[in-house]
């Protein structure tokens, strides 16, 4: 069955109960939850302890989706979502670039809140926080870009609207939690850029995964220490 063809109410359904979850599971991640665990825990524990969280929602999700999508194997469904698909190559430099810069304006950001940081610092702590993370951004793209743009398009949504609404629902999950204009913006920003990457690539998660993926593999265990030291301002 393809689950981006079917009824719009359907769809509709679909999109709604995913957004809601997005929200519930995910959403405090980025508020309440970094405030509790850093009341208990160490900063290190803490990180670990938090993208573990990550995993658990959007593995929540999916397991979620692939009830809805009708007894298709958890392989077909990771493909009918853009796994392996191909893309244009163009659109994976383009990825890969991205990542980069993201990755990068990541590191440079943290100087913010912490401007005697260690970037260039290795440790058992960075290598397992950014596997973390880039397997949580590969989740995490699943949902927001394979699973909503998909469905969106099996019902006629126009390209445009399906970037705009996975990119607000990214940047709203993000920010509902602890709402922050600037936070908000650079969400919407970064979903609009992945969304379109996804579609310049034939619907291929690769360029996506090269975008998202990359960056935080650069970018961690500090990209998640930021949501600390936000949480604590």
């Amino acid at each position: 069955m393809d689950i981006s063809k079917v009824d719009n109410s359907v769809v509709w359904r679909r999109l709604a109960l995913v957004t809601v979850l997005l929200f519930l599971l995910v959403g405090p991640n980025f508020g309440p939850f970094p405030t509790l665990l850093s009341q208990r825990l160490s900063i290190e524990a803490s990180v670990v302890a938090l993208l573990v969280s990550f995993w658990i929602g959007f593995c929540i999700i999916i397991a979620v989706i692939l009830r809805m999508s009708g007894g298709i194997s958890l392989r077909e469904l990771l493909r009918s979502l853009g796994l392996g698909a191909p893309s244009r190559i163009v659109a994976n430099i383009a990825g890969a670039v991205l990542g980069l810069l993201w990755g990068f304006l990541f590191l440079t950001s943290i100087f913010q809140f912490d401007p005697e940081a260690n970037i260039a610092q290795i440790s058992g702590l960075r290598v397992l926080a950014a596997l973390l993370a880039a397997g949580g951004a590969l989740l995490e793209d699943f949902v927001t870009r394979g699973f909503l743009m998909n469905q969106l398009q099996g019902i006629g949504v126009p390209k445009w609207v399906q970037v705009l609404v996975s990119a607000l629902i990214f940047a709203l999950y993000h920010t509902v939690w602890g709402f922050n204009i600037f936070s908000f913006i650079f969400s919407l920003v970064y979903g609009l850029l992945l969304g379109g990457l996804f579609l310049w690539g034939k619907r291929s998660l690769t360029p996506v995964i090269l975008g998202h993926s990359l960056a935080v593999l650069i970018s961690e265990p500090f990209a998640t220490m930021m949501i600390f030291m936000a949480a604590s301002m």
